[in-house]
């Protein structure tokens, strides 16, 4: 009995690294970014008891990153046939950069709501190590999956979807965490110089491929029919580009009053920041009301069965909520602290449930299996 019971945990664990893909970070980057809105509504509410829990999010992220970076890594070497077939897959290819973006998310948790528990000695080169390893994975993921999808031509105009905004949203969220090394622990360094100029980089690359993809993506919605049911929630990730540009706005400011050793006058850009941020999370407000109504569709007239899928709705809510409080701030506007609120809350209702399903999934053993 105790063989037959080793024989069957190994078959278990052997399903588990071979079809561990590369969507199972999207969950991690959905918990970071409750932590990350948590932490900022208790910051702007006043509300202390939100605190806790921000920083047990992101703990939760820190922990379900190790565990899931294992059988990742352990996936590329066992089973390079099964990484390679969805590196050259139309859809799952674009969530090879989740792993990356859950260490800038991870980071910028951390120096949210881990301050004053962490050590300044040991959080600036935690921080600065997280930036160096997301971005170097962001950078690396963006390059191979934009030349696959390029030289690939089985890709066709269907196979155009929202997920296909992950690469560009992945380069946008570096600066998050750049611009708030620059702005505090690397302020005035030459590393801090180093790290604004990459930030830079990347939100260059993220705001164009994000122009260049976004028609691409409309065009296959505008002309094709509705992705199935599976791929649905996909849709709401069109709030991520607009609402990380905006947070980015904001830290880039705070980066610039900082200074960042480039002779850049910061007073006169400010008010241009202001209104650029402000423009940028109204189309995420917009976004937000389409992505209700294309729900409703699903849900009224087709299915909307769960799906791992389901925690593409997570990490772009936690960036919008972000993105509201970062502009309130930024504008001295509290009315927008009611829409962290509201906003944070739906993500909080959002994340448990799906949470929940995803662990009855796995006890069932339905989560690792061939797609």
């Amino acid at each position: 009995m105790s063989q037959v019971t080793s024989t069957s945990t190994r078959a278990r664990v052997a399903n588990t690294v071979e079809f561990f893909g590369p969507q199972w970070f999207g969950s991690t980057m959905g918990t970071g970014a409750l932590g990350v809105a948590l932490g900022l509504l208790a910051a702007q509410s006043g509300i202390d008891a939100l605190l806790p829990f921000a920083q047990l999010f992101v703990a939760l992220t820190a922990a379900m990153t190790v565990t899931y970076t294992l059988p990742w890594l352990a996936r590329m070497w066992l089973y390079p046939h099964r990484v390679w077939n969805d590196l050259t897959h139309p859809i799952r290819s674009q969530f090879f950069p989740t792993m990356p973006i859950t260490l800038i998310v991870l980071g910028l948790g951390i120096a949210r709501t881990m301050g004053d528990i962490v050590p300044s000695s040991v959080l600036e080169p935690l921080l600065t190590g997280l930036f160096v390893l997301g971005s170097a994975g962001i950078f690396g993921f963006g390059l191979v999956v934009v030349t696959i999808m390029f030289t690939n031509d089985e890709i066709g105009t269907e196979h155009g979807v929202f997920a296909w905004y992950i690469p560009p949203v992945s380069h946008l969220v570096i600066p998050l965490l750049g611009f708030e090394l620059v702005a505090g622990h690397l302020a005035g360094t030459a590393t801090g110089q180093l790290v604004f100029v990459v930030s830079m980089i990347a939100l260059g690359i993220g705001t164009f491929m994000f122009l260049f993809f976004g028609s691409i993506v409309l065009h296959r919605y505008a002309y094709e029919s509705l992705p199935r049911e599976k791929l649905a929630p996909t849709f709401v990730i069109g709030l991520a580009p607009t609402a990380v540009l905006t947070i980015a706005l904001v830290k880039l400011a705070h980066a610039l009053e900082a200074g960042v050793g480039l002779g850049l006058a910061v007073e006169p850009l400010v008010p241009g920041l202001k209104l650029l941020a402000l423009v940028m999370w109204g189309f995420s407000a917009w976004w937000f009301v389409l992505t209700a109504g294309l729900v409703a569709h699903y849900v009224t007239r087709r299915t909307h069965p769960f799906f791992f899928t389901w925690w593409a709705y997570t990490f772009p809510l936690g960036a919008f909520a972000i993105s509201a409080g970062s502009l309130g701030g930024f504008l001295g506007i509290s009315a927008f602290t009611a829409a962290l609120a509201a906003v944070t809350g739906l993500l909080a209702v959002v994340w448990v449930v799906t949470a929940a399903l995803t662990t009855r999934m796995v006890l069932r053993g339905h989560a690792f299996t061939p797609e």
